[in-house]
């Protein structure tokens, strides 16, 4: 019995420093919490701003939202790829994280039929045009309602909204941290 290695009890929640946290944020974290806040931030200047925009209203919608939206998918794919295949990752992530996922997808199905106007991805993905088509009409509001839906769930429960909250406060307090300690 010398021979059996004594296993340490895990504990709960786990001892977390700035240094883990900082080591987690600077991996695909930052990248995309920026990309979602912008979305976020652009989604709610399209739809409380828009009258008031004028000809800003075009670039916000089809660059800062469409092109960024669209490379937010992407980097969403390599989010869930890295939740599917990391478990340090699965264990960090609460049931309200899975609801954001999939409110994510919600939003972008929703917004990929809404910004695809010439619908290129038709030629590429034809059975998605067919499936998605009975709600394309539909799906601007879907998108909204779904925003609005996800920014109170994520408020209320600690979902994305608190989750980057808390990261900007804790990066903030970390540099703060730094700098009295360098003085």
């Amino acid at each position: 019995m010398t021979g059996q290695k004594e296993i340490s009890e895990k504990k709960y929640p786990p001892d977390v420093n700035y240094r883990t946290v900082l080591k987690g944020l600077a991996r695909l974290d930052p990248f995309f919490h920026l990309l979602m806040a912008i979305l976020l931030i652009t989604g709610l200047m399209i739809d409380l701003l828009g009258p008031w925009l004028g000809g800003w209203l075009w670039s916000i919608r089809t660059i800062a939202h469409g092109y960024l939206g669209a490379l937010f998918i992407l980097v969403f794919i390599v989010y869930i790829v890295q939740v599917i295949y990391s478990k340090k990752m699965r264990t960090v992530l609460t049931a309200t994280n899975y609801v954001d996922f999939l409110f994510y997808i919600i939003l972008i199905i929703t917004g990929m039929t809404t910004a695809s106007a010439n619908k290129p991805w038709i030629d590429v993905i034809p059975g998605l045009f067919h499936a998605l088509s009975p709600i394309a009409e539909f799906t601007p509001a879907i998108h909204t309602a779904v925003t609005y839906v996800w920014i109170v769930f994520s408020t209320v429960f600690p979902g994305g909204i608190l989750h980057g909250i808390a990261s900007v406060y804790l990066i903030s307090h970390l540099k703060k941290k730094s700098k009295m300690e360098r003085s």
